[in-house]
């Protein structure tokens, strides 16, 4: 399961650590091992592909730099707000929010986000500041690396749909492996099956990228993007209410 979705995710940019953490919940481990397990994975995703991606010369590195510097400073204050802001109210808030990207990525015309594709948005260093901060706070929040954000905002700002998920890679690859190192102090990982599904991840990335970068037409990737973010954003819906219905709310 793992080698699959890393092909998944590896092509549209984003890590999955947002499902691979809840597939290793359910699967038996606890929170405090899923999350770091998720986070390895999403490093391990993003590393492999972008190794593919520079090659390729398809990252903007231009866009890449500053965002991760400015994602890597607001993500400690995410982290440090996990004890003060109920985390169930900024799910659904984010649910909602991918709920919004994902229909705009499957729909053609441009519904909620008229701006998309705008060409004057490129290298704008606000856009850059604000989707930074909410990358690295998000991701300090909530244990993401964030790219569910990333790619739609790229794309966004008018960049084409696959220089947006090579550039979404990189900057997860980064912000992944910040939140694993924040996270290894409570982690006591079964070292055998780390090694199983790090391998996996490795391989399902370089098969990812390769199809992205040869086989896939920007419109089915851009179509791929917008379902992936809708399954997660219901997924964690689902996981709200039933959080609400056990009244733990």
């Amino acid at each position: 399961m793992v080698f699959f979705l890393s092909v998944l995710f590896s092509m549209i940019g984003l890590g999955g650590a947002i499902v691979y953490v809840p597939i290793f919940y359910w699967s038996g481990f606890d929170l405090l091992s899923a999350i770091p397990m998720g986070l390895l994975l999403n490093t391990v995703t993003s590393a492999s592909a972008a190794v593919t991606y520079l090659r390729k010369g398809l990252v903007q590195l231009s866009v890449a730099i500053p965002f991760l510097i400015i994602s890597m400073i607001a993500a400690p204050v995410g982290a440090y707000c996990t004890r003060l802001v109920p985390v169930d109210i900024l799910l659904g808030i984010f649910s909602i929010i991918m709920v919004l990207i994902g229909t705009q990525m499957l729909l053609p015309g441009k519904i909620f986000f008229p701006g998309t594709g705008n060409q004057e948005n490129i290298r704008s260093f606000p856009i850059i500041l604000a989707g930074g901060s909410v990358v690295g706070f998000a991701g300090g929040l909530l244990g993401i690396g964030g790219g569910s954000l990333v790619m739609p905002l790229l794309i966004y700002m008018g960049y084409a749909v696959k220089t947006a998920a090579a550039t979404s890679g990189l900057i997860v690859l980064f912000t992944s492996f910040a939140g694993f190192v924040a996270h290894l102090g409570s982690w006591q990982p079964d070292m055998q099956l780390v090694i199983y599904i790090t391998i996996a991840a490795l391989l399902g990335a370089q098969v990812g990228s390769y199809l992205m970068h040869t086989r896939m037409q920007p419109e089915t990737l851009r179509k791929m993007l917008g379902l992936v973010l809708w399954i997660m954003a219901l997924r964690m819906i689902a996981g709200l209410f039933g959080i609400l219905s056990d009244g733990n709310l």
